[in-house]
């Protein structure tokens, strides 16, 4: 599939605090267009969920952010949030490897964790008129300094072609972007086909204390459906950490 504007436009850089805070001072200018992708060999200051730190070594890394205009009802901020989760989740299985997304959109093989995403969004008018999505993928990092985090490299036995992965990654944003656009309810589907322990039990930290639930889904608010002790509980992120 070649795509028509997702990857058209890119802008390639050696090292960068963060390709996502790049974007988004590159995109102050409303002309630039839609589908710009700025691409790092090296991240000095990745960020991740939460204010977290994204740590990458140079070229052992897909550091990329990806600008979208989407237009849609701030009430499906999560179902943007699922689209963009289920694209790179589909462009990593394109190796023959399971991977899954964690919610709310950390991508997953096994139970360590492969990729993250930063999806930062510009609201005007009650509408997601900017988005810029940070995406990183861990292909060769020495995960010896990441206890719970893993690699492609460690899973295919070789270093995957950081270009080909891009080339999929753009693909997949692309179609399911009209998807989300045209059909969302698929969208849906789809990211729960791929959801990190669907109908599996799993344990939990909530304010110290632990506990054990069945993950059933993800509403619409972006909310983890838990059933613990045969009751139903609405989980927001942030508020319960996964124990492995």
């Amino acid at each position: 599939m070649y795509c028509l504007f997702v990857g058209q436009h890119i802008i390639e850089l050696y090292s960068v605090d963060s390709t996502n805070n790049y974007l988004i001072n590159l995109s102050k200018d409303e002309s630039l267009v839609e589908g710009t992708v700025v691409v790092a060999k090296e991240q000095t200051a990745g960020k991740g969920q939460r204010n977290n730190h994204w740590y990458s070594e140079a070229n052992k890394s897909l550091c990329a952010s990806i600008l979208l205009k989407p237009k849609l009802d701030v009430t499906q901020h999560f179902l943007f949030n699922m689209f963009i989760s289920l694209s790179v989740c589909q462009a990593i299985n394109n190796y023959s490897l399971n991977a899954k997304i964690k919610w709310p959109n950390d991508i997953f093989i096994g139970d360590k964790k492969v990729a993250g995403i930063l999806i930062e969004n510009s609201i005007r008018a009650n509408k997601i008129e900017k988005s810029i999505i940070g995406i990183g993928i861990n292909i060769n990092n020495n995960i010896s300094k990441l206890p719970s985090a893993t690699s492609l490299a460690f899973f295919l036995k070789k270093t995957p072609d950081i270009q080909e992965l891009l080339e999929l990654i753009f693909k997949n944003v692309e179609k399911n972007y009209l998807l989300l656009k045209q059909k969302s309810s698929i969208i849906n589907e789809l990211y729960h086909q791929n959801l990190f322990k669907k109908d599996g039990f799993q344990k939990f930290l909530k304010n110290g204390e632990y506990f054990d639930g069945i993950i059933k889904s993800v509403n619409e608010n972006g909310q983890l459906v838990v059933e613990v002790n045969g009751c139903l509980k609405f989980y927001n992120m942030g508020e319960i950490k996964f124990m492995f």
